[in-house]
């Protein structure tokens, strides 16, 4: 029996009635406040009610948008990395070289720290606490680390390793600019080494990691 396809207009969403308008903006303002936590104290110090009350709203209606703590935890871990390597990916879609798109990323998420040090100490916090903000991070890394292999700028032997070297050593540059550790051009030299321990040239990997960041 033949299927039948819905005609085109059925695919496209409607839009969203006032009341999903506010669902999502009382869902987004759960996870501003449980942001605004995460950045002044440790995840596992955060009860959900407290959620509720930074972001003014009842005790209930937290209820009707997350169960525990853990899971607004990780709709905020998720939604921060992906908005921000969402955007790191949209300036690197003109760069063809691996290598590089390494480095464009090392060096966006250590100015970013520098510019927001909020910011950094939640995702610094939230990395740690939750698989799935991992998980998001890794996607946007392993493309750019098989496409440096792939063009013989890396030489690295074991792709895992090799993840978490990159997340771990950007993380900790992160880290380092948020308690004042950071030396001048930390992002360029961060990004510098992260690209020779994945086999470039030394002075290969000092002038892409100097290239001027896009947009």
């Amino acid at each position: 029996m033949p299927i039948s396809t819905p005609p085109l207009e059925a695919a496209v969403p409607e839009p969203l009635t006032r009341g999903h308008k506010k669902r999502e903006r009382t869902r987004r303002g759960l996870m501003d406040a449980a942001l605004r936590l995460v950045a002044r104290k440790e995840v596992g110090e955060i009860a959900l009610l407290e959620v509720a009350a930074e972001a003014a709203v009842s005790n209930g209606t937290i209820y009707n948008y997350f169960r525990t703590r853990d899971e607004v935890i990780e709709a905020v871990g998720i939604a921060m990395a992906a908005e921000f390597s969402d955007a790191i990916s949209v300036l690197n879609a003109d760069v063809q070289c691996g290598a590089q798109r390494v480095s464009i990323g090392v060096r966006m998420f250590v100015c970013r720290a520098a510019a927001d040090h909020p910011w950094a100490n939640a995702l610094l916090r939230i990395i740690h606490f939750d698989q799935a903000m991992r998980s998001r991070l890794a996607d946007h890394v392993l493309g750019d680390l098989r496409a440096g292999l792939q063009e013989g700028s890396f030489t690295y032997e074991d792709e895992g390793i090799a993840l978490d070297m990159v997340v771990s050593c950007t993380t900790g540059a992160m880290r380092a600019v948020v308690e004042g550790r950071a030396v001048a051009e930390h992002d360029v030299r961060v990004a510098e080494m992260i690209l020779q321990a994945l086999g470039v040239t030394p002075a290969k990997a000092r002038k892409i990691a100097a290239k001027p960041l896009p947009g």
